[in-house]
C-alpha cells in the first residue's frame, strides 16, 4: 500500500470517528449535560472534601480522621438541610415576587421628588423615565406568569432539584473514587499528558470550588440578610426582594444595582427614614460581599483581573443569556489557569 493511500485511509478513519462522536454527543446531549454538571459539582466540592479529610484527631495511640465517603455524606447532609430550608417557603416567595412585578406601575407612581427637583430632574421627567412602557409591560407579564403559574413553576423548581440531586449522586461517586477514576481515564494517554493533567486538576478544582462557595454561598447569605433587614424595617415584598438580591448578585457589577433599584421602589411608599436606612444597609451588605468576601474567597483562585471578569460576563451573557453570565467567570478562570500553565513552561 502506498504512503499516500495509507494516509488517506488514516484521515478518513479519524473523520469517521469524529463524525460518530459528534452524532452520539447530539443524541446523548442530555446525558452529556448531566455528566458535565456532575463533573462541575465534583470539581467544586473536591477542595471542601479534601479540607475535611485533612483533619486528624489523636487520642492516645489512635488517630481519627474522616474518610472521603464520610466527608461527602456529612457535606451532603448539610446541603440537604440548607436545601429544605430554602425550598420550604419557595411557593410563597415566588408568588410574592410575581405580585411585586404586577404592582410595579403602582409602586412607581408613589415615587415623588421634592418640588425643587432632585439631581436636575423634576417630577414630570422622572415619571417619563420610570414609565418606560416596554420594560414595565415585560415586568408585569413576567409577574402575571409567576402568579398564575406558581404551582407549575414550583413543580419545575422541584424537577430541577431532582436533576440536581442525581447530579450530586454522580458527583459524590466521582469524588469518592477520584483516584481510581482518574487513573482509568488517563491510562490510554502517554505519561507526559498524564503528568500535565495531574498538575492541572488541583488548581482547576480550587477555582471551581471557590467560585461555587464564594458566589452561590455569599449570594445566598446576602439574600437572607436582605430579607431580614427589609422585614425588620417593614418594607413590603421583603421575601421576594431577598430572593431577587440573591439571584441578581450572581451576576457581578450589574446584579447588585438591579436589586437596589427594586428595593428603592418598594421602600419609597414606606416611611422615608426607615426606607432610606434599610436601603443604605442593603447597599452596605452588598459592598461587604463584593469588596471583602469575594476578594477573600474567590479572587485568589479565579485568576482574573476586573477587565477579564467583565469581558467574560459580557460574552457569556451574549451567548447564553443569564446562565452564560453566571457560568462564564469560572470557565474563563479555568482558561486562565491553562494559559498560565502552558505559557509558563520553558520551550523544549
Amino acid at each position: 500500500m502506498s504512503k499516500s493511500k495509507y494516509l488517506l485511509i488514516k484521515y478518513l478513519k479519524r473523520i469517521a470517528l469524529v463524525a460518530i462522536a459528534i452524532y452520539l454527543a447530539f443524541r446523548l446531549r442530555q446525558t452529556l449535560q448531566l455528566l458535565l454538571t456532575s463533573l462541575f459539582l465534583a470539581g467544586s466540592i473536591t477542595p471542601i472534601v479534601e479540607y475535611m479529610t485533612s483533619f486528624r484527631f489523636k487520642y492516645r495511640r489512635w488517630e481519627l480522621g474522616l474518610g472521603r465517603t464520610t466527608a461527602v455524606i456529612l457535606l451532603y447532609l448539610f446541603l440537604l438541610v440548607m436545601l429544605i430550608l430554602a425550598i420550604t417557603p419557595a411557593p410563597q416567595i415566588i408568588l410574592e415576587l410575581g405580585q411585586f412585578f404586577v404592582k410595579l406601575p403602582t409602586l412607581l407612581e408613589q415615587i415623588q421628588i421634592p418640588k425643587g427637583g432632585l439631581l436636575n430632574l423634576n417630577q414630570e421627567q422622572l415619571n417619563k423615565i420610570l414609565q418606560t412602557q416596554p420594560l414595565i409591560e415585560q415586568a408585569q407579564n413576567f409577574g402575571k406568569d409567576l402568579v398564575s403559574q406558581t404551582f407549575g413553576f414550583t413543580l419545575q423548581v422541584f424537577n430541577a432539584i431532582g436533576i440536581g440531586i442525581l447530579s450530586m449522586m454522580i458527583a459524590a461517586y466521582m469524588v469518592i473514587h477520584s483516584v481510581s477514576l482518574t487513573k482509568r481515564f488517563l491510562n490510554p494517554f502517554p505519561e507526559k499528558i498524564q503528568q500535565e493533567v495531574l498538575v492541572l486538576i488541583p488548581p482547576i478544582s480550587r477555582c471551581l470550588g471557590a467560585y461555587v462557595v464564594g458566589r452561590f454561598g455569599t449570594s445566598s447569605v446576602l439574600g437572607f440578610c436582605t430579607y431580614l433587614i427589609l422585614s425588620i424595617f417593614g418594607i413590603p415584598f421583603s421575601g421576594a426582594l431577598g430572593l431577587l438580591a440573591a439571584i441578581t448578585n450572581l451576576v457581578p457589577y450589574i446584579g447588585g444595582l438591579v436589586s437596589l433599584i427594586a428595593i428603592f421602589i418598594a421602600a419609597w411608599g414606606v416611611d422615608f427614614n426607615r426606607g432610606a436606612i434599610a436601603l443604605m444597609i442593603c447597599f452596605f451588605l452588598q459592598q461587604v460581599e463584593a469588596f471583602v468576601l469575594q476578594p477573600w474567597l474567590v479572587a485568589p483562585y479565579l485568576n482574573l483581573d476586573p477587565f477579564e471578569l467583565l469581558l467574560s460576563i459580557i460574552m457569556g451573557a451574549e451567548l447564553f443569556g443569564i446562565v452564560g453570565a453566571i457560568t462564564a467567570p469560572p470557565i474563563a478562570g479555568i482558561g486562565r489557569i491553562l494559559f498560565n500553565h502552558f505559557t509558563a513552561k520553558p520551550a523544549d
